[in-house]
């Protein structure tokens, strides 16, 4: 199979034409899917190909000569081609990155792990916001010259097609994709072979094959089991992506940690950071400290490195988005892999089960949320781990979502972004000044480009029902939208905590809406359920029952097979992008990112990263500016002001007054644009993350892992000493202007432990509002291995008043821990 599949880069190579050779570069390279030019020189290869694969590779292949030899007679395509060329080999050969620039003396890859990526329409490994979030961020490390390599899977099935059948109901359509038709190159070794992967699972070896995705300068690379040296059920486990097994789930997540790892080392590429996007690739761990056992490291030791040199983002704000497995499930699988080494699967253990999310906070050591709402929902959710520490000290820090401008933004906005910004916005997209130049696009210019935008997505509509109709043998209406008139768009994964049908809660009070014959309002909803989410798929149905009733026919549509192809459109193409997730199940959302940076308005509740985003001029708050959790009791609250919202605000607005309407997609593009790109995203990644880490890992391996030794005879000594740490006595002089502490450290030096005061504002528990913190330096040695801290100053002056709380508090300290809580230890004593 590998040498079917090498041999299709070269069996395009020799049937285009020599004057067009860089085409099969091109092909296998996603840079195209970011490049308007490049996408528009395969369109004119075949439009109508294009338009239904949007795949180069079996573009090329299923051109015939004659079409080639058209094509060298086409000055415009020639132009084109040439000018295209030129771009990539500049791209891909860049005298300077912004990370070169910044980070001269890095020599280590970034290595990044994930379930699913959304690169491409023809790459269809992706389900949702995770794997459009992981695409981008992969897209946006290629533009700024990080060192970047990525891995996942290759699934026979990707996700599901989706078709809606005559009463509304979901069908999932599997279709089966091959691998040589796919700009993906398989994976050779020395020989010239395909490259085997060993992989450990229960009492034998699963072969794994590798695929090789270039998406600009970055490399992907996929594992397959399909190959004939495993058994028929071992060849089935990347059939499906999130298969509902429970079996080869687990397969999957060992394949994509464990398997990952092992590819790597058998390319010879050691990282220097590795970041787990989500839960399903924690494998990578255990495979990683194992490794360092093997050496001679002890497993305190090992773990130290892991962790030190791990990055873990977090994206699901609810216990039960989790991967939890029965252990005694993870350890038959791992059997083979664990024999005596039976501690590793403790890392991961919550009572009965092992917890992915749960193994990847305890070996990471950077650990982060997706909004700064979901980052606090986060440290909530797992306060567990850090008993006694306050809540905004836990070590889960936010780094918001973005989206990677070039792929999302749309092709007449990108116009008048060169003309009236500069093309310096492609490169420094994150840069917020640049983009006040927004305010120079005159108001008719901005307003002929979105219409253009929905005139697009209004065919696009248009040709997906005609489509369904002819399959089904149906008469739904066909869209007859007036460029016009407003549309609102939904769409997104349809769970059941997103709440596609808030908006029919009152189908009296819809209906008044939209059939204003002088106000009309189509609504578009687009999105897939998961096969195992029933509810969700209730929620469609429902959707599509209402959008065949008479007064609402026509006027409401779903969307089939919704896509990144459809997405690119509809984030464009309509007025207003609608947000209901129930608070605060939105961990940060992207759809509402894209379609501000085209100048359409969001209308969402305030969850996620519309909490940062909204600005009061840049779209509407459904509802309360609250982070405040609801239930399902909220649901009826929530609807009634959304109608309120469309009747008094959102639909006056663009009927009746144009020029604020405008001033407001000004706005949402110059206040969206750069605070939510994957520029700002990944470079906030590497100052937090990645920078620190790469430094970790310098001073942990260095010296035959002397620092990896020195650490973890330090957690060692204070894990063994903390049960005896503690307070003995503290006295506060009768002035308040100082007290005495002794404390117990049990053979610990003071350079071991921080001891502080901590006093504030009330509140819950140890949490006190803007807390302030003074450390207690210089002890004196008492006997028997206790200590005397001395504070003066006037910190003391409100104790005693009720509103007021004081403690002080003693933990583990070493300068190259990376965060002051890592160990979860922590001791109190309070004042009041």
């Amino acid at each position: 199979m590998a040498k079917v599949d090498e041999c299709t880069y070269e069996r395009i190579r020799e049937r285009v034409p020599s004057p067009l050779k860089g085409l099969a570069d091109l092909a296998y390279n996603y840079w195209w899917s970011w490049n308007r030019r490049a996408t528009k020189l395969w369109e004119k290869i075949d439009p109508e190909h294009w338009a239904e694969y949007k795949n180069p590779v079996k573009l090329l292949l299923d051109t015939p000569p004659h079409r080639f030899r058209e094509l060298l007679r086409d000055d415009d395509f020639m132009n084109l081609y040439e000018l295209v060329m030129e771009q990539f080999e500049d791209y891909m050969n860049p005298d300077s990155t912004w990370f070169s620039t910044n980070y001269p003396k890095w020599d280590k890859p970034i290595v990044y792990l994930c379930m699913e990526y959304g690169i491409s329409k023809s790459l269809p490994i992706y389900s949702g916001g995770l794997g459009i979030l992981a695409g981008d961020h992969v897209k946006t490390a290629s533009d700024l010259g990080l060192p970047f390599i990525a891995v996942g899977l290759l699934y026979k099935h990707g996700y599901f097609r989706q078709e809606i059948d005559e009463n509304g109901n979901q069908i999932e359509v599997f279709p089966e994709y091959r691998p040589e038709e796919m700009p993906i190159k398989p994976v050779l070794d020395r020989n010239g072979e395909r490259l085997l992967i060993e992989v450990p699972i229960e009492d034998r070896t699963v072969y794994a094959r590798a695929f090789e995705v270039q998406v600009g300068r970055v490399r992907i690379y996929l594992l397959d089991t399909d190959v004939p040296e495993n058994d028929e059920d071992d060849r089935k486990i990347c059939d499906y992506l999130y298969n509902a097994e429970m079996d080869k789930r687990i397969k999957q997540e060992i394949l994509l940690g464990i398997g990952g790892m092992r590819l790597l080392k058998a390319l010879g590429i050691e990282p220097g950071v590795v970041h787990l996007n989500e839960g399903h690739p924690a494998f990578a761990n255990l495979q990683r400290i194992a490794w360092l056992m093997e050496e001679g490291l002890t497993f305190t030791e090992a773990l130290s490195v892991v962790r030190g040199t791990t990055v873990f983002t977090t994206h699901t704000p609810v216990p039960a988005g989790h991967d939890r497995f029965p252990i005694e499930e993870v350890r038959k699988r791992l059997a083979k892999f664990l024999e005596g080494r039976e501690e590793l699967l403790e890392l991961g253990r919550e009572g009965d089960h092992l917890n992915m999310t749960l193994l990847a906070i305890r070996t990471s050591s950077y650990v982060n949320g997706v909004s700064r709402l979901h980052a606090e929902v986060s440290r909530r959710m797992w306060q567990d781990l850090w008993p006694g520490v306050p809540l905004d000290e836990i070590p889960i820090e936010p780094i918001t979502n973005g989206v990677h401008t070039m792929t999302w933004v749309h092709n007449e906005m990108r116009k008048l972004f060169d003309r009236y910004i500069g093309k310096v916005w492609r490169e420094h997209t994150n840069l917020e000044g640049i983009w006040y130049a927004v305010e120079r696009i005159p108001d008719e210019e901005l307003w002929e480009a979105h219409l253009e935008a929905k005139r697009q997505f209004i065919e696009l509509l248009r040709r997906k029902a005609m489509e369904r109709n002819e399959r089904l043998g149906t008469d739904d209406p066909i869209p007859a939208i007036d460029e016009n008139a407003l549309i609102i768009g939904f769409a997104r994964r349809f769970a059941t905590y997103k709440r596609a049908v808030l908006l029919l809660t009152d189908l009296d009070r819809l209906r008044k809406l939209l059939n204003d014959p002088t106000r009309p309002v189509y609504i578009v909803f687009g999105g897939k359920a998961h096969p195992n989410d029933w509810g969700g798929k209730e929620f469609l149905r429902r959707i599509y029952e209402v959008s065949k009733m008479p007064e609402f026919r026509g006027k409401i549509f779903v969307m089939e097979n919704y896509d990144m192809g459809s997405a690119r459109l509809m984030v464009a193409g309509v007025d207003v992008w609608l947000n209901t997730p129930r608070r605060p199940l939105e961990a940060s959302g992207t759809s509402g990112m894209k379609a501000g940076l085209n100048g359409v308005l969001n209308a969402s509740i305030f969850d996620g990263w519309w909490v940062e985003g909204y600005n009061g001029k840049n779209g509407w708050v459904i509802g309360e500016e609250s982070t405040e959790p609801e239930s399902e009791a909220d649901d009826v609250k929530d609807a009634q002001a959304l109608y309120d919202l469309l009747e008094r605000e959102i639909i006056p607005t663009y009927y009746g007054n144009r020029p604020k309407w405008i001033y407001m997609m000004k706005e949402s593009i110059k206040s969206i644009a750069p605070r939510f790109s994957t520029h700002r995203m990944v470079k906030e990644y590497m100052d937090k993350f990645y920078s620190k880490a790469m430094s970790n890992h310098i001073w942990l391996t260095r010296e035959n892992y002397r620092g990896a030794r020195e650490i973890a005879e330090w957690k060692d000594r204070v894990t063994e000493s903390w049960p005896k740490v503690g307070f003995v006595d503290v006295r506060v002089f009768d002035d308040r202007s100082g007290l005495e502490v002794t404390v117990d450290l049990d053979g610990l030096n003071p350079e071991d432990v921080r001891v502080e005061l901590y006093y504030g504002v009330r509140a819950e528990g140890y949490h006190i509002e803007k807390p302030h913190i003074v450390e207690l330096r210089h002890p004196k040695r008492l006997e028997g291995g206790k200590w005397l801290y001395t504070y003066h100053g006037s910190a003391l002056r409100h104790l005693g008043d009720p509103c007021w709380h004081y403690a002080l508090r003693v933990y583990p300290h070493h300068e190259k821990l990376p965060h002051k809580f890592l160990l979860g230890l922590i001791k109190w004593r309070g004042l009041d």
